[in-house]
């Protein structure tokens, strides 16, 4: 079964479902289960400064950087002194 037919057929279960009672048994692991790949997603202060470093030091000057059409320049520039030797 496909996610997105599970996820349908889920939707369909708890809309039919009449009895509340139910509902919260069945929400409870569900919640906890969530919750704990949250908090499992949670970066430190050191792992969300070690991922800004590449852009800090972009936006400082400090590493360089390319267009998409910059190596395609450097590879014909590079042909036409080739051609004129």
């Amino acid at each position: 079964m496909t996610k997105s037919a599970l996820k349908k057929e889920l939707h369909q279960a708890i809309d039919d479902m009449p009895d509340a009672g139910f509902l919260q048994a069945i929400y409870r692991p569900f919640k906890e289960y969530a919750l704990g790949i949250e908090q499992d997603c949670q970066l430190t202060v050191l792992e969300k400064a070690e991922l800004l470093e590449p852009e800090r030091l972009h936006l400082s000057g400090t590493t360089k950087s390319y267009t998409v059409s910059h190596p395609g320049k450097r590879i014909l520039s590079g042909y036409k002194k080739e051609e004129k030797e």
